[in-house]
């Protein structure tokens, strides 16, 4: 049974899913490129995929460290077949950069809770949060979750609320030395800003609207699960849930304003859904049900892979 296997913390599980990661990546590379790629761009592709790799192992370490989850791989495998159900996701470079970026700023900012290194902690997410919209404007969205982490963990400090601004800043400078170097051109903030669009029809297509379905189902079972079913007693739990739907609205807001819409937004959607989705694998009763869903969020890329 799958529930049982991930429900453990196995380092043959990380090597699993890692294993499942690479063969996607690689595999969705090979169907989309016609000729041999020279060695540069092999090696360029080498390291997409260890970034790729990277963000498995955030998701995991930031669900551990804050315990949002319990000692199992669920997180793990939720988030990479996450990710190899959407190819976009890794064939789109800036996305998975700035996927990066954004969880080493959620990183910090749920470690916020803790109260150790507050200000510090509020810089480096101002700072990761710019430089993820370098790669992709639309990410700097996460600025609200910057600013009601501020609110709500360290809100009693005023100078607080102007540290992400000296991360913003400190990326704009360094953005236009960079360019004033190569490019000999200088950037004010309004050109860093993106257009928006709402046209959604590219997920008309089988490969987006089969995975968008089965996705937005679990989202909204697990909704109706934790905000009108489930009994949330501990104020902790309460806060977990909280910042989670809070993450899973603004990459929904992202996805709608977004205006290229080619699949690769959806990862920004990736990590509370996994740990959402660990949340419920985690708790007690509806075995059956539990296993049904891992074996369909399992076999989904395969199914995928098949149709595109």
């Amino acid at each position: 049974m799958l529930t049982s296997f991930f429900g453990k913390s196995k380092p043959v599980n990380y090597v699993m899913v890692a294993a499942l990661m690479t063969i996607f990546f690689v595999g969705h590379h090979l169907l989309n490129t016609k000729s041999i790629n020279p060695l540069s761009e092999i090696l360029f592709q080498t390291g997409m995929l260890l970034i790729f790799m990277l963000t498995m192992l955030l998701a995991d370490f930031i669900s551990r460290k804050n315990k949002l989850t319990n000692n199992n791989t669920f997180v793990i495998v939720v988030f990479g077949v996450f990710l190899t159900a959407f190819p976009a996701t890794f064939l789109n470079t800036q996305a998975l950069i700035s996927h990066l970026f954004i969880l080493l700023a959620l990183r910090r900012l749920i470690s916020l809770r803790t109260q150790k290194d507050v200000q510090k902690k509020i810089f480096d997410a101002g700072l990761w949060i710019s430089l993820a919209s370098c790669f992709y404007f639309w990410s700097f969205l996460f600025i609200i979750f910057l600013f009601g982490s501020v609110i709500v963990f360290a809100g009693r400090d005023f100078k607080n609320y102007i540290i992400p601004f000296v991360g913003m800043a400190a990326v704009i400078i360094l953005s236009n030395v960079y360019t004033l170097l190569i490019q000999n051109a200088f950037y004010t903030p309004i050109d860093w800003v993106g257009n928006f669009d709402f046209d959604f029809t590219f997920y008309n297509q089988l490969k987006m609207l089969l995975p968008t379905s089965i996705l937005l189902t679990i989202l909204l079972w697990l909704s109706g699960y934790f905000l009108f079913k489930h009994n949330i007693k501990s104020k902790k739990q309460k806060s977990n849930v909280i910042q989670l739907f809070s993450l899973i609205l603004i990459a929904l807001a992202l996805m709608t304003v977004t205006p290229q819409k080619n699949g690769s937004e959806i990862v920004f959607l990736a990590l509370p859904f996994s740990i959402l989705t660990t949340n419920f694998l985690e708790s007690k009763g509806e075995k059956n049900f539990k296993e049904l869903l891992l074996w369909i969020w399992v076999l989904l890329p395969a199914v995928i892979l098949f149709i595109s």
